[in-house]
């Protein structure tokens, strides 16, 4: 959580305190609370529980949410429920979370990582959410979050015992916010048949409303990112799930993942999924939460300073821009199989050569280059006529449109880790070679991991992912030579005996020896580049 979210925080703009959202109802509800405190005064951190549990439960009838109490070891997390359902036991109906340090017993930056990783889980049990508010009571101070897929933003923190009657305010006023004030989406809506999207699409009326399938298919578990995640989706009036509905906040400055979809449409490149919603948010610039080298550790701000800690005290300015995200809705289709779930060597081995016929489609058709093939961005179709495709390249999130001149410059590495192009990883420009490279360690994956998240200990594979990437790339470099390609199929298990002699001829045709030394660059002419994919597409 700490690495998720250490340098993507957002101090107040101003020193004004600000909720957000709801700012009129606030007011309101500080008109109702003065009287209550009159007979009920706000008590030290140490009697804070029981003032709250009755002060938060005042009217529950008049109320759409309730506030439900789950004591810790020093003070207790709050979560505001349609139900008052225990947290750990519903965090899908979880709308604001709270999180109260009542001593320092619990050092400041521990008691924030526990708002933020309950956070997270609010978000991977509703991962449709925009945002969701949080609040972090230290003994008497308190800080108004708001999570999202850029970045976690602190409001202007004050003291609760100075202004009991703002606290108390903001405590009710949540339990009558509406469902888009509460960060709720509005895109999936309910009726007797489901959960559904619908679009706006004249050209395709039977896209104009999909129901959704109750459970996931692909889900991150990042508070701060991209968010991806991935259901199936069916036609009203059909039981078959033909579509995939892809939901995510993608970088403002990346091309959309749609116009790279549309693109390889027209130019009819074969093998590719095939088509959009877009509403978009965005919030200020970053600072970055150091770590701490021990648990003992105070940071020197704060220190004997006499002050009580809050996040202005922890954290530096950072020279990364703000990266604003816009939430982007795309259906595709046919829908697929997750390769690692293949059920002979047969299908998995027609999967794999149909996916490099398509990346080659993608990249000589349609003039774009994937970027990042991997185990999770290749699927495992069921052809409906002769000449469909048994293998699917998904996820064109990173690629690039070669036409245009997107290769991009040196210094960036694209793509996902373990399947990575040795020359990705020492920041050379990424080329088609180095994907066909991928597909060569996504065969390995699939073989060595099967349906496991990572490679067992020991594993070469496993040690590709260690380190920093000039490691990955060293490590590469030593077992894809050809005395050293054998400790990697020692890997395979009997029944996969047999694709050994496959695995070898393809490290062969990627890792030709030249002067003695391995090579790992590319040609790129085009009777180069189509020789190339003739003979790994005939090895398959």
């Amino acid at each position: 959580m700490f690495d998720n979210i250490r340098g993507c925080i957002h101090l107040p703009p101003t020193s004004q305190f600000v909720l957000c959202r709801g700012d009129a109802l606030l007011k309101s509800c500080e008109d109702i609370t003065a009287q209550y405190l009159l007979t009920s005064p706000l008590p030290p951190p140490l009697q804070f529980l029981p003032w709250f549990s009755k002060a938060s439960s005042r009217n529950p009838d008049s109320q759409r949410w309730s506030w439900h109490t789950e004591s810790s070891s020093n003070g207790a997390n709050l979560s505001l429920t349609s139900s008052g359902k225990q947290v750990n036991q519903s965090w899908q109906d979880v709308q604001c979370i709270a999180c109260f340090c009542q001593d320092d017993s619990t050092a400041y930056r521990d008691g924030l990582l526990t708002l933020c990783t309950h956070a997270n889980k609010v978000f991977i049990h509703q991962p449709l959410r925009m945002y969701l508010y949080g609040l972090y009571i230290y003994k008497c101070q308190l800080e108004a979050w708001i999570f999202d897929r850029s970045g976690i933003w602190v409001c202007q923190a004050f003291n609760i015992q100075d202004n009991p009657q703002r606290f108390l305010a903001m405590i009710l006023s949540y339990r009558s916010m509406s469902d888009a004030d509460l960060g709720l989406s509005s895109v999936v809506k309910r009726d007797d048949n489901g959960s559904f999207v619908t679009f706006n699409d004249t050209v395709t009326p039977g896209l104009q409303k999909l129901y959704l399938e109750d459970k996931t298919i692909a889900l991150s578990d990042d508070l701060v990112g991209q968010g991806t995640t991935c259901y199936r989706a069916r036609s009203s009036g059909r039981d078959q799930w033909d579509y995939v509905i892809k939901v995510k906040w993608r970088p403002a400055d990346r091309r959309p993942e749609e116009e790279i979809l549309n693109l390889a449409m027209q130019k009819k490149a074969w093998g590719i999924v095939t088509a959009n919603l877009r509403q978009g948010l965005h919030f200020g610039p970053y600072y970055e939460l150091a770590p701490l080298h021990n648990e003992t550790d105070t940071p020197p701000r704060v220190a004997n300073s006499g002050e009580e800690p809050n996040i202005s005290k922890l954290v530096t300015p950072t020279k990364t821009p703000f990266q604003n995200r816009i939430f982007t809705c795309v259906v595709t289709s046919p829908i697929g199989r997750p390769l690692q779930f293949f059920a002979t060597r047969l299908e998995l081995l027609l999967a794999l050569r149909d996916a490099v016929r398509a990346h080659r489609s993608l990249f000589q058709d349609a003039k774009v280059l994937h970027q990042d093939i991997s185990v999770w961005n290749i699927l495992i179709s069921h052809p409906q006529r002769p000449g469909d495709p048994h293998g699917i390249l998904i996820d064109l999130d990173v690629a690039i449109n070669v036409a245009e001149g997107g290769l991009r410059k040196l210094g960036g590495a694209i793509g996902t880790r373990p399947f990575m192009a040795i020359g990705v990883l020492l920041r050379r420009i990424h080329t088609y070679r180095h994907d066909l490279e991928s597909f060569l360690y996504v065969l390995l994956w699939v073989v060595v991991v099967r349906q496991k998240d990572y490679p067992p200990v020991g594993s070469r594979l496993r040690e590709w992912n260690q380190g920093s990437l000039a490691d990955s790339a060293r490590l590469k470099t030593s077992d894809m030579a050809e005395d050293s390609f054998g400790n990697v199929l020692a890997e395979f298990e009997p029944e996969f005996e047999s694709l050994k002699g496959l695995a070898e001829r393809l490290r062969g045709l990627l890792f030709p020896r030249e002067s003695g030394e391995l090579w790992t660059g590319t040609v790129g002419s085009g009777a180069g580049i189509n020789r190339l994919y003739d003979a790994f597409i005939d090895t398959f």
